[in-house]
């Protein structure tokens, strides 16, 4: 049976790493690996009540949004390529942490790769923390790639 890792992305230099780390990782383990990038629920929330009276960008920002998670997902497939890992991409819509976490049930993964802001005070408080969430809920280990 092989060894299954959900590296959850979201593009930035900080999930970058951990998606460096994940796929060297994955090749010493001959694990295959899932990246997921979550297209945040809140983002459009937070959209929406920006543009209340105007929600005619929607569509605009829809396509910028998931041209982002493609990015994100190519990144990962390409370095996982370049070392000769097995890796599958998705890209799912909801809240991160919580889409992350269902798919790791769901799918029995052996352990969950996420990068980290490091954020900390009132930054984190604001921001919420979707690395600290999936460790509170996480079904397996959760590896939790510092980006500072």
């Amino acid at each position: 049976m092989t060894f299954r890792i959900l590296l959850a992305t979201d593009g930035s230099p900080f999930s970058n790493k951990a998606a460096d780390y994940c796929i060297d990782m994955a090749k010493k383990l001959n694990a295959d690996v899932t990246a997921v990038y979550v297209i945040s629920m809140k983002h459009f929330e937070i959209y929406a009540l920006e543009h209340h009276d105007d929600i005619t960008g929607y569509e605009d920002e829809n396509i910028r949004v998931s041209k982002e998670a493609n990015s994100a997902v190519d990144y990962a497939a390409h370095r996982a390529g370049e070392k000769g890992v097995i890796m599958t991409t998705r890209i799912v819509r909801g809240y991160p942490a919580d889409e992350i976490v269902k798919i790791a049930k769901d799918e029995n993964f052996d352990l969950i790769v996420v990068g980290n802001l490091g954020k900390s005070g009132i930054e984190r408080a604001l921001m919420g923390s979707v690395s600290g969430a999936i460790v509170m809920h996480a079904p397996c280990p959760v590896l939790v790639v510092r980006g500072r």
